[in-house]
């Protein structure tokens, strides 16, 4: 049986983006707080828009590769 594909979803509230992302709430407010997350309001409600988290994670810094080699 062939599955549709899902789209993501077009925005999230801050639980959602906890869930999806796995960061914590402190972390999230924190980046919204100095700018680095948009965040939108309506009815009361915080909102990120999906390509706002998406934008928001992938400016993140890379981590340089470890020059251990595994065993």
């Amino acid at each position: 049986m062939a599955h549709a594909h899902q789209a993501p979803p077009l925005a999230y509230d801050i639980q959602g983006l906890m869930k999806a992302s796995g960061w914590g709430r402190s972390k999230i407010c924190e980046d919204i707080a100095e700018g680095r997350l948009k965040a939108r309001k309506s009815a009361g409600k915080l909102i990120i828009l999906y390509d706002d988290a998406r934008e928001w994670l992938l400016a993140l810094p890379v981590r340089p590769p470890s020059k251990k080699r595994a065993a």
